[in-house]
């Protein structure tokens, strides 16, 4: 039985994914410990090996506290190295694709250095959706349950097809509906990689950072208000990385909403804007970017009853309440 120590959310959501589909044999792969962001599937009791040096205040505190940390060459979070080194894991998942949202490849591979025996290091870098589905098969592969791996992977894309299948086609000369996601409100950063491809899959457009052919898009980028206001977006989607919608929603209100050009905003007017948990489903390029395109297909193309029941997120505007199409708004 693999011993693995994932400090990355979306790996460990892959872990106990590929974890499921196996055989009772007595070689499923066990997680025995996790990072400090990793609270997903509930009730998962295990040790936290990381932690983050920042403190969340307000957003454009937080920014101001990364950009210092970056610029003085420190890292953004702790691993605790004891522990690790005590708990001798076979494998260890961690990622190489932001050094701000969790602990990185490099600090990892430092720790890993002193353990004995040597753990194998797993890197997961995706840049779009066929590379999170393609990582469930490679977890699956290096856990040494490739079988269940690919029954994990399938399920998944047997759900993407089943939206895609729900996508309705564009009336000709018709454009698709513009969003402007928005990963962080103080500054603005754009959605990037998976984000505009998902909305493309669902039928919309992303003008401010847009899919590449078959892939994602380039990586999430600050945009000035005249950037956003200038792509007129139809929707927005504000889903700040790593806040909960609470968080979201006080944030939204403290910052963009009390400004006159977003109150100008076509969509806000039309209460066409939507906080979303983004910490549980669109940052993370894990298995639940599925519940993320199956929501936005909802969202875009009035089809309420296709949005998962347990998807936080939350419709805002500046029209009346009664004037409002009702979603499910769920806590």
């Amino acid at each position: 039985m693999a011993r693995v120590v994932s400090l990355l959310p979306s790996a460990t959501e892959i872990v106990c994914l590929v974890a499921a589909e196996c055989d009772a044999d007595g070689t499923t792969p066990a997680l025995v410990a996790k990072s400090h962001e990793c609270d997903w599937p509930p009730g998962l009791d295990l040790p936290m090996l990381t932690a983050a040096k920042t403190t969340f205040t307000t957003s454009a505190d937080v920014d101001q506290q990364v950009r210092s940390a970056l610029a003085s060459g420190n890292g953004l979070y702790t691993v605790d190295q004891e522990h690790l080194k005590q708990l001798q894991p076979d494998v260890i998942v961690t990622q190489s694709l932001c050094s701000v949202c969790s602990v990185d490849f490099c600090q990892v591979e430092l720790v890993a250095a002193g353990i004995e025996p040597p753990p194998k290091l797993i890197d997961l870098n995706p840049a779009n959706l066929q590379d999170v589905l393609a990582d469930v098969e490679r977890v699956g592969a290096e856990l040494g349950q490739p079988a269940a791996g690919k029954a994990a992977a399938d399920k998944l894309r047997a759900r993407l097809q089943a939206a895609l299948n729900r996508v309705p086609t564009a009336a000709p000369g018709r454009k698709p509906p513009s969003v402007a996601f928005i990963e962080w409100v103080e500054p603005i950063f754009v959605g990037g990689h998976w984000t505009p491809q998902l909305i493309h899959m669902a039928g919309g457009s992303h003008p401010l950072n847009p899919h590449k052919a078959g892939g994602g898009a380039g990586k999430s980028f600050v945009a000035t208000a005249q950037q956003v206001a200038g792509s007129q977006p139809d929707w927005i989607v504000v889903s700040p990385c790593g806040l909960d919608l609470a968080t979201t929603r006080k944030e939204l209100d403290s910052t963009l909403a009390t400004q006159a050009w977003w109150q100008e905003l076509t969509a806000v007017k039309a209460g066409q804007v939507v906080c979303v948990d983004g910490n549980q489903h669109f940052n993370r390029p894990g298995p639940r970017l599925i519940d993320a395109l199956e929501f936005l297909v909802g969202l875009l193309h009035d089809q309420p009853e296709l949005i998962p029941a347990d998807f936080p997120f939350e419709r805002r505007g500046l029209v009346p309440v009664q004037c409002i199409r009702v979603f499910l708004c769920r806590p």
